[in-house]
């Protein structure tokens, strides 16, 4: 008879080759040969692909660098005018996608937008007589994108420095040292890993991104994929940018782990205090009141006041009966795909803690690095294994067998590409339990379906809940892979909002782009609301 620990072994092993196939088919495809398309793809584009998204890297990672760490900084070791708003209010931005973010500033700060309409109006020239930076541009794209993407580094920074003990500071200060050079010769390289680690994860979801990139029209690896896939037909011109893009992100993930390896700054435990936040007047206090208030204003509070606007004026011609049933599928998909993921990252959680042997970590780490993969990179990576799928079934029982192209094919992908957060809040979870729990359940002679039920299920509740939120804002607002991957005629309020902008109707669009933000503000004030209960 099979044992409970080997039921969840080979539940794991089975999952964790499913999961990673896609992405193995897609690694394969480098080494296969060139089709005609692919020549001319190499020849004229290929190029173009590598420097704009080389130029999007660097340049997201600059401007998300000096943001995030400066808000993060000032926030963590200063008091100033509403500091305790910018808090949370510098979270904001995270509510609004990178794609609708940039219908906004497209429509705000085109040409003919409707900001810059006013001030040539206003000041009575024309856009000839006056510097023009050009927002549908590959510089437009990396400002707008580190407009949203910062929050990555000020969490991951705030979170680094909240931990960070006062004592080391207090230690600066003995050497005479001004806050400047406290600055930078002792926060500056003490935060470096959270720097590197939160710039990382906004340089993976920037090349990632396919609607800002499609919107204003630079060619990137994502868009190349898309036109090589609806534009020529060709799955395996499409599938080899795939894999050098998903080569791309692993060097990233390599280079990111090599620059923290052996380098651990941490406090003693037994002689760490708070920081004690110095309170800022004057020019300062302004200052750094300027420096919150600008990632805040232009991140958040100016997209939301004009897509409130757009909203007011559209909304009665969008919102009807086809519009509600599309809400409705939009949020069905993202309950049963975060219910799903929700549970398969507690079989691999669950599995790692019954079973502590280097195997079942092994699996588990191999499962997260879906999350590492673009999103359009995992749709043709699901498309290619379905159809391998498919071929093999008829040819084996002559029978048809389509997987591709349905909500099975969607909610896999979403698996492949989210299951690594919820593997990290169980993960997490699970680490604040200790073991002598389970030596006490085995010394009762608790059977484990009991322990898990009687033990570990009401503890876990809160880490449950909070990994199921944020699985549904990131199937909600998840694009490009449901592009790929929905069936026929099934739309999304994302996919709806694409459409609405590819139609030229901008204000209209401004409709299921607002019902994805007041989801996300909703989603984002439960979770908040279930870290403080836990």
């Amino acid at each position: 008879m099979i044992s409970n620990f080997s039921k969840l072994k080979i539940s794991s092993v089975f999952l964790t080759l499913l999961i990673s196939a896609p992405a193995i088919i897609i690694f394969i495809y480098i080494f296969s040969g060139s089709s005609e398309n692919w020549q001319h793809l190499k020849d004229t584009l290929l190029f173009e692909y590598i420097f704009n998204t080389l130029y999007i890297m660097f340049g997201v990672a600059i401007l998300t660098g000096i943001i995030g760490f400066a808000t993060a900084y000032l926030t963590s070791l200063y008091t100033f005018t509403f500091s305790n708003f910018f808090h949370y209010g510098l979270i904001l931005p995270f509510a609004i996608p990178t794609y609708i973010m940039a219908f906004i500033y497209g429509g705000m700060f085109d040409i003919t937008g409707s900001v810059t309409t006013f001030i040539l109006e206003f000041f009575n020239t024309t856009i000839n007589d006056v510097y023009f930076l050009d927002i549908m541009s590959i510089e437009g794209a990396i400002i707008i994108m580190s407009l949203v993407l910062y929050p990555y580094v000020y969490l991951i920074c705030k979170t680094y420095l909240s931990f960070e003990s006062a004592s080391i500071i207090d230690a600066a200060k003995t050497f005479n040292l001004s806050s400047w050079q406290i600055l930078r010769k002792v926060i500056l390289p003490v935060s470096r890993p959270a720097i590197v680690a939160g710039v990382t994860l906004a340089v993976m979801e920037a090349i990632a991104d396919f609607g800002v990139m499609d919107y204003f029209g630079v060619s990137t690896f994502v868009t190349g994929i898309f036109r090589a896939w609806f534009g020529m037909g060709s799955v395996e011109d499409a599938a080899k940018l795939a894999s050098i893009l998903m080569t791309f992100v692993f060097i990233i993930i390599i280079l990111e782990r090599l620059q923290r390896r052996n380098k651990v700054y941490k406090s003693s435990g037994k002689d760490f205090k708070p920081i004690d936040k110095t309170k800022l007047s004057g020019g300062k206090n302004i200052a750094a009141f300027m420096v919150c208030f600008v990632p805040f204003f232009l991140g958040f509070l100016l997209p939301f006041v004009q897509l409130c606007y757009w909203f007011l004026l559209s909304y009665d011609e969008i919102i009807d009966e086809d519009f509600l049933n599309l809400l409705y599928q939009s949020l069905t998909l993202a309950v049963s795909s975060a219910f799903i993921i929700t549970s398969l990252a507690l079989l691999f959680v669950y599995n790692v803690r019954l079973n502590t042997d280097k195997t079942s970590s092994i699996l588990t780490q191999i499962v997260k690095l879906g999350y590492s993969i673009p999103g359009a990179v995992v749709g043709v990576g699901i498309l290619s294994f379905f159809a391998l799928l498919d071929k093999f079934v008829f040819d084996l029982f002559s029978d048809t067998f389509i997987i591709s192209g349905t909500i099975v094919a969607v909610i896999f992908g979403y698996c492949v590409r989210f299951l690594a957060i919820s593997i990290n809040s169980f993960e997490s979870g699970f680490s604040r339990i200790p073991t002598s729990y389970d030596d006490a359940a085995k010394i009762l002679n608790i059977g484990e379906r009991k322990t898990f039920i009687k033990i570990y299920a009401p503890l876990l509740k809160n880490t449950a809940f909070s990994a199921f939120i944020v699985i549904f804002i990131e199937v909600i607002k998840e694009l490009p892979l449901t592009m790929i991957l929905r069936p026929f005629n099934y739309d999304t309020l994302a996919v709806r909002a694409l459409e609405l902008t590819q139609q030229a109707q901008i204000v209209e669009s401004s409709v299921p782009s607002m019902f994805i933000i007041v989801i996300g503000i909703i989603s984002v004030i439960l979770l908040a609301r279930n870290m403080n209960k836990a």
